[in-house]
């Protein structure tokens, strides 16, 4: 596990900017091959926390496409999850076993 150093001072930001937090580790994002972006809510200005649903988690109103994965990158990310939870499954199945 890699952990960030984040080094941020509140005063220094203007007008809401969301400050761009760089890792060594980018995770599932290189698996996908997706830039990680801050993106918020045009209605109540909320970090959109999920790409992947089409509605904003505090407000329900519809995020426009540009907050949206895209269709190619939808369908990596359907993949990587389904990926993923066989893995588990599998790693389950071997640690009942034990």
């Amino acid at each position: 596990m890699s952990a960030a150093i984040l080094n941020l001072r509140w005063d220094d930001l203007v007008n809401g900017q969301v400050p761009a937090v760089a890792s060594k580790n980018p995770g599932l994002f290189c698996r996908i091959r997706v830039q990680a972006q801050a993106h918020r809510c045009p209605y109540c200005d909320s970090i959109v926390y999920s790409r992947r649903h089409s509605r904003c988690g505090v407000c329900a109103q519809v995020l426009p496409e540009e907050c949206l994965f895209t269709v190619s990158e939808a369908e990596k990310v359907e993949k990587l999850v389904k990926t993923e939870l066989q893995r588990h499954r599998a790693w389950l199945k071997k640690k009942e076993k034990v």
